[in-house]
């Protein structure tokens, strides 16, 4: 009869937990061509844009054969890309999905085999050190954390290995005996310190780390104190009698010169260009005896803003070593972003190293620069929403200003026809300035389209970096490219910084309102009142529904970019992007004006093999939502400050318990179970992100964030029953236990 009853229990737990389900649903989708300026469609057209990347290899697929995993600096984005594996050709496709096998990571990433098992590791930033995971791969792709603050022994102690978020260290055999050494810079910058490892020495393999400080002046050379001069043979012993810092600098070792010995390959914070040091000493005691500017070759040196950082991967499966070159610069406004991955190639003829693009990668995407903003309008009058993508800027020109570099970026509004049809849409780029507003000097132009003028043409209204609203009045043809005038001020509008207006009719009274969005991560509500033609607005409320997307433990600005839209049951519903990336879903917006919105947690999020994860594509995000396909469900376009755009397909609303789905991650341990006035939740790593549990028909009953391992939760206040304990790592990994408490 007890079995009876417990299977019953189990019946009616499976049809509560399947009744419920999310407001939408979204998937990752490739499958909307896009074709540049060319006749062919663009290889990986969604796959976000490129700002600054430092590359690795790693085999993600596990088919043998090394992949590239690139690192965005401008975001800490994670850009998987699968070697198609032709040889003597570089072709590669963007694959995003690998992404979610990577634990977080942030400020700089490099990926080395330090044990010799043929699987990339991980070392990345720590606090002012250095994290390692250890790539524990064999049927898939996974890590572990190996020590969150690499050591090493210095002088009489072991303490950790200093690393700047700023520079790029390395992560590299020095010394030819077979394990990982590292070079970084000292503290106070200026001089490189060689940490040997000597893990082969004491134990004949590499796997524990034994790093001792070897040469507190590895090369003999010290970077210039405010420049990227370098000055050679120093005397390295007067080196702790000069405190100047110098901070923001990009090192690589390789033996470009073939003789066994590592070079140095060294780009500087405001400084376009790659100093190489040939390397004349020997394996035990480098010495770094002349340097060049010209690299790799004086026709076509490496010349790009700012803090170019360089690696050595064989791209094109023949075995021999690429050249990939990117900014490294922390800076969100100093760098090139349209044509900042360099790529050369080794030309046996000429012997050297040729340069085949400045835009590796970037030209198979869509990328309008920094900053991408997608707004849908039906501008050809065709009955297809075409795609405009606006930006922040695109690089113009630097110059250097009291000594500090100073870089100078335009706005502009890309331009892509909808050339589909109903149930496909398939865009065609037609000019990346609509309008022509690159040349009026503006910055983060976010364009609207209507009549605001009455004339019975579309104009634009557009948000700017001072806040205020830009009307283009347009005296072209419809359909036509258009005819802007000089802007002006349109009426008494202002948010402060940053807006970024919608233009929706939020009260349903047959009139299109203005929603701004703003850096203070808030939204402003103007009323239309006009009795006319010409629109008229009114403030009601610079706050609108409470809503504020400022996460205020990483920041005190919000760039909120909100997009309101009505469902096939004519319920308002908004969706609003900010600074970090995330994407905020509200409710309970219709007849409360008002009042403070409804956000709901863990609501938008893409659904990959079953499994659920948050859509988080970079920092300043920017979205868009129409049903493209026409197939009753909105698709969600998603642009980033990277300048790309990524897409997500609507579907069939999941389950709501998907948002809890059973990963396969078995690092927890959860007991007693049942449960009576406690449980504990213990396992292999330091924190947990979030604990939620809920009731069996969705009901989230308690939640807890930021917790040291092991947990204990007290039980005592819930009643008997069925629970689900739904634990999600600091890695974004989630882990759910159906739990019974037993009073």
């Amino acid at each position: 009869m007890k079995k009876i009853a417990f299977l019953l229990a189990l019946f009616t737990y499976s049809f509560l937990f399947s009744q419920e389900y999310h407001d939408f649903g979204f998937a990752r989708n490739f499958d909307i061509p896009v074709f540049g300026s060319g006749a062919s469609a663009l290889a990986n057209p969604w796959g976000g844009g490129i700002n600054s990347i430092r590359a690795s290899e790693i085999d993600l697929d596990l088919d043998g054969i090394k992949d590239l995993f690139l690192f965005e600096k401008n975001g800490n984005r994670i850009l998987p890309y699968l070697n198609n594996g032709i040889e003597n050709e570089i072709s590669y496709r963007y694959a995003p999905e690998y992404k979610h096998s990577f634990p977080i990571l942030h400020d700089w990433v490099i990926l080395k085999d330090y044990n010799g098992d043929g699987k990339e590791d991980i070392f990345t930033y720590g606090l002012a050190g250095i994290t390692v995971y250890k790539n524990i791969s064999d049927s898939a792709l996974r890590f572990e954390l190996i020590t969150t603050q690499l050591e090493s022994y210095y002088y009489n102690n072991y303490t950790n290995i200093f690393s700047s978020p700023d520079d790029y260290l390395v992560i590299e055999d020095i010394d030819n005996d077979g394990d990982v050494d590292i070079l970084n810079f000292m503290v106070l910058g200026r001089y490189i310190h060689f940490q040997k490892n000597y893990a082969i020495e004491n134990s004949g393999h590499a796997e524990n780390f034994d790093f001792r400080l070897a040469d507190e002046c590895w090369g003999k050379f010290a970077e210039g104190a405010d420049d990227n001069s370098i000055e050679l043979n120093v005397d390295c012993g007067s080196r702790d009698r000069d405190k100047t810092r110098h901070v923001g600098s990009t090192i690589l070792a390789y033996d470009y010169t073939k003789d066994g010995k590592k070079d140095i390959l060294i780009g500087d914070i405001d400084y376009p260009e790659i100093v190489f040091l040939e390397n004349g000493g020997t394996v035990e005691e480098a010495l770094m005896v002349s340097q060049t500017t010209s690299f790799p070759n004086a026709i076509q040196p490496i010349h790009l803003y700012s803090m170019p950082a360089v690696t050595f991967y064989d791209l094109s499966n023949d075995g021999i070593d690429e050249i990939i070159v990117s900014s490294a610069d922390p800076s969100l406004v100093k760098s090139e972003n349209q044509n900042s991955v360099w790529l050369y190639q080794y030309n046996n003829t000429s012997e050297t190293y040729e340069l085949q693009t400045r835009s590796f990668l970037q030209e198979d995407m869509i990328d309008v620069g920094s900053g991408a903003y997608p707004v849908l309008f039906d501008w050809n009058g065709d009955g297809l929403e075409d795609l405009f993508i606006a930006n922040y800027g695109a690089y113009d020109s630097s110059t250097f200003y009291n000594y500090y570099l100073a870089s100078y970026y335009s706005s502009s509004i890309a331009y892509y026809e909808n050339i589909g049809q109903d149930t496909a849409p398939e865009f065609r780029w037609v000019t990346d300035d609509f309008g022509q507003l690159r040349d009026s000097g503006h910055e983060a132009l976010y364009p609207v389209f209507g009549d605001f003028t009455g004339d019975g043409t579309i104009d634009l209204l557009c948000g700017n970096r001072n806040g205020n609203l830009l009307l283009f009045r347009n005296t072209g043809a419809d359909g036509a490219l258009p005819q802007l005038e000089e802007s002006v001020i349109y009426g008494d509008i202002s948010v402060e910084d940053y807006s970024t207006p919608q233009y929706f009719d939020l009260d349903k009274d047959g009139k299109k309102d203005l929603l701004i969005g703003n850096r203070r991560g808030q939204i402003a509500y103007y009323r239309n009142i006009s009795t006319d033609s010409i629109p008229t607005f009114e403030l009601i409320t610079a706050q609108l529904g409470g809503v504020d997307v400022r996460d205020f433990t990483l920041s005190y600005f919000g760039y909120s970019v909100p997009f309101f839209f009505r469902t096939s049951d004519d319920l308002t519903v908004l969706f609003c992007a900010n600074e970090q990336g995330k994407i905020a879903y509200y409710k309970n917006i219709d007849h409360n004006l008002d009042g403070t919105f409804e956000l709901v947690e863990d609501a938008i999020f893409e659904v990959e093999e079953n499994r659920r994860y948050d859509i988080s594509e970079g920092i300043r995000s920017g979205l868009s939502i129409y049903d493209l396909n026409h197939d009753q469900f909105p698709d969600l376009l998603v642009g980033n400050y990277a300048g790309g755009l990524s897409f997500f397909q609507g579907t069939t609303p999941p389950d709501i318990h998907i948002s809890i789905e059973n990963y396969e991650f078995s690092s927890f341990e959860i007991y007693p179970n049942p449960a009576n006035e406690k449980i504990v939740i213990d396992g292999r790593i330091e924190k947990i992100k979030k604990i939620c549990i809920y009731s069996v028909t969705g009901e989230k009953i308690a939640s807890i964030h930021n917790c040291d391992v092991p947990v204990i939760l007290s039980t005592e206040h819930l009643s008997a029953g069925f629970y689900i304990l739904r634990i999600q790592d600091q890695d974004n990994r989630v882990h759910t236990e159906k739990i019974i408490i037993a009073h």
